[in-house]
């Protein structure tokens, strides 16, 4: 069982990231270069800048396509606060967020993502901050939540 004694962001990136159809890979399931890919990582990085302890599990279904060191790379100056992916597989991406909060045994965690399953998600559990697919992480009110939720949790780490 991997533990991590930090506060977490799982990240998806599709519809958070940059916008969804954003085209990132090709028929051999290669990435492709396209500068339209991870542009709103600065405003992610940004709003991250004030919590150096804060990590971040991938959640996006990228991490069914390529492996951690990709992935690192791919997050490029976020690179450094990757402590993983997640690992269940379950009906929903909300579901397998909280099974991985559940295998990690975490306490401290926020969740940005665009998925159907967070959006409903986040009418109940506010750790889930649900992004619109065309504007994610580069909306106001996303970085607004956002910078509550990451606030809350630097409050209350170990």
């Amino acid at each position: 069982m991997s533990l991590i004694d930090r506060a977490v962001v799982f990240l998806d990136f599709d519809g958070v990231l940059h916008p969804v159809g954003v085209p990132a890979i090709d028929e051999a399931f290669c990435l492709i270069d396209n500068p339209d890919l991870f542009v709103w990582r600065p405003i992610l990085d940004r709003l991250l800048a004030p919590y150096p302890m804060i990590g971040i599990i991938v959640s996006s279904d990228w991490r069914r396509l390529f492996d951690d060191a990709t992935l690192i790379r791919l997050l490029g100056p976020l690179a450094v606060r990757f402590v993983g992916v997640v690992e269940c597989y379950g009906s929903s991406r909300s579901e397998e967020i909280l099974t991985e909060v559940r295998r990690r045994r975490l306490k401290e965690w926020v969740a940005l993502d665009d998925h159907s399953s967070v959006i409903a998600a986040q009418a109940t559990d506010t750790r889930f901050v649900a992004c619109e697919p065309t504007t994610g992480v580069s909306s106001v009110d996303v970085q607004r939540t956002l910078s509550a939720r990451l606030a809350d949790m630097s409050l209350n780490e170990v």
